[in-house]
């Protein structure tokens, strides 16, 4: 099994794509969140000294006023001056009071009035429910119009205590020409708040007439910057988008955001190509080197594609591949020769122990039963002389089996099927395990070398479930094709790691499957192991037939 991260496309994405990219993104949100924070700053501090001088600018205004209606009221020396008082102030009292003004006396009587479309007494006896001494202010605001008039009283300190009633606008108090000096953009948002918190000029009139507080606030992307007016004790605010007003100097920080997407583009491109054109190819060749640990040397001939260096490692290994498979053929034709010896020494030892070993343990035998007629009257003999024949008899069987198993007669005389099937009636009588064996196709003739590997191959096999496999049942199945012979050996004991590298066999100690593999080697049969911890063993190994032995058969 895969350790975790040790892929290269899981490398590269763990350590250079993941990091750089949130390098990437903490740059560029990083960046542009400060470069907000610095805008969104240089704004406030660019409007506090416009908007705090629209704010002097209004408090003025309505100082100035507040002391002309004052030095007027405080002119008039009784209630017969009023009148003409009044009338000698037209010049400056149209100029500063555009709603007109009127004069009250102390018992609240009327006493002269610059308009005669105002209703005085209304206003007086509203002005006079403010607990301000000496002065107050009433505003007369029309919800939905920027028409709100401001209405000022002042008495006099004199004892005549006469009251002194002035009307003015907004307009009147020059808040248009100011606003046109603000130069404010289309996004920007004016209004004047009372001290009541209600709203008495809004640059959206429908806004006029309500009250702050019932009023959403502003979003976030809106710079709002605010001045009190003393003398009134109102708020003169002023709220602007300030993306929009920072429009030139926020392109660098549009732009940073942008940076992130070619350059995620980029980072992606890099990766697919270095899947496409290093890690793709490393695995294509990486299975091509399997296949030529297990053998196939004409595997490493196909091109894996790549880079250059890639190219040049399977160019180096083509190389070596051909220098192997030379040392590698010296190396199956020294095998060859010595199976070749191997078996015909088997074959030797073979003869040597059925002409001469099993004839004399037969002439033996024949020798022990011309005793049995002088140890008649012996019982103890003829118990013991028993014991020798039984263990004579033991020993022959003994013998032949050991030399059917160095030289299967039947595989000489009859071919590789009844020899197949006469070693499954063998085990299946000398041990518990049971094997089943099966045919399938037609069956000929083979070379005498290959039916001589193949009956190896599955002895071995069959000796290794018997020893290692705790398997209770076996199946050796043979099946002939046209172009091939098929011998598989399963069986459904413990199973075991099947080795993935040629090498990891005489590392593990499995120097009977190397022979198995070394013989079918020697013949051009291709051999398989498919097991796994606790689902048994499965060997396959497939046997090409030639066009030679086709026409032979």
């Amino acid at each position: 099994m895969k350790r975790p991260l040790t892929s290269l496309p899981l490398q590269l994405l763990v350590f250079l794509v993941l990091p750089f990219l949130v390098l990437l993104v903490i740059v560029a949100f990083g960046g542009v969140a400060l470069h907000e924070s610095a805008m969104h700053d240089l704004l406030l501090t660019h409007n506090k000294p416009i908007v705090s001088g629209v704010a002097t600018s209004l408090s003025e205004q309505l100082e100035k006023r507040h002391e002309a209606l004052l030095a007027l009221i405080q002119s008039i020396n009784s209630e017969e001056q009023a009148a003409s008082s009044l009338k000698a102030s037209g010049e400056w009292s149209q100029a500063l009071f555009d709603g007109g003004i009127a004069v009250y006396s102390s018992d609240d009587h009327l006493l002269a009035a610059t308009s005669s479309a105002v209703d005085w007494r209304t206003l007086h006896q509203q002005s006079s429910l403010s607990d301000a001494p000496g002065s107050s202010m009433l505003l007369l605001v029309e919800p939905g119009q920027n028409t709100t008039r401001v209405v000022l009283r002042v008495s006099s300190s004199a004892e005549s205590d006469m009251q002194a009633l002035g009307i003015v606008s907004l307009d009147g108090l020059g808040l248009s020409s100011i606003l046109e000096n603000l130069d404010a953009s289309d996004d920007s948002v004016v209004y004047l708040v009372a001290d009541d918190g209600q709203i008495i000029y809004h640059s959206d009139p429908t806004q006029v007439g309500h009250f702050l507080a019932a009023i959403p606030a502003s979003r976030d992307s809106r710079v709002t910057t605010s001045a009190s007016i003393p003398f009134p004790r109102w708020q003169f605010v002023y709220e602007e988008g300030w993306k929009e007003a920072l429009n030139p100097m926020l392109q660098y920080s549009q732009a940073a955001l942008l940076v992130l997407v070619p350059g995620l583009l980029i980072i992606f491109a890099a990766l697919w190509f270095g899947i496409q054109r290093i890690v793709r190819p490393l695995q294509r060749l990486e299975a091509r080197a399997t296949e030529l640990a297990w053998g196939n040397f004409p595997a490493i001939e196909e091109s894996v594609g790549g880079v250059e260096e890639v190219r040049r490692l399977q160019a180096t290994l083509h190389q070596m591949a051909e220098r192997i498979q030379s040392v590698q053929e010296g190396m199956h034709n020294y095998i060859a020769a010595i199976t070749q010896a191997q078996e015909e020494e088997r074959a030797r030892l073979a003869r040597e122990l059925h002409d001469q070993t099993i004839q004399s343990l037969v002439v033996l035998d024949h020798r022990q039963q011309m005793l049995k007629p002088y140890t008649t009257n012996d019982p103890a003999a003829t118990e013991l002389l028993s014991e020798i024949r039984r263990m004579i008899s033991q020993t022959i069987e003994d013998l032949r089996r050991i030399v059917r198993a160095m030289r299967p007669i039947y595989l000489e005389e009859l071919g590789l099927v009844p020899a197949l099937k006469m070693l499954v009636d063998e085990l299946n009588q000398d041990s518990t395990l049971l094997v089943q064996f099966e045919k399938h196709g037609s069956p000929r003739r083979i070379p005498a070398e290959h039916e001589i590997a193949l009956y190896r191959i599955a002895q071995e096999a069959l000796s290794n479930v018997w020893k290692h496999s705790e398997a209770r049942q076996a199946w050796l199945s043979v099946s002939f094709e046209a172009d091939k012979i098929i011998l598989s050996i399963r069986d459904d004991g413990k199973g075991f790691e099947a080795p993935r590298h040629a090498a990891d066999l005489s590392d593990n100690g499995h120097f009977g499957i190397m022979g198995m593999y070394e013989r079918a080697s020697l013949i051009g049969a291709h051999l398989q192991i498919q097991s796994e911890p606790g689902k048994g063993t499965t060997i396959l190994i497939r046997a090409p037939i030639t066009h030679e032995e086709r026409r032979g058969a």
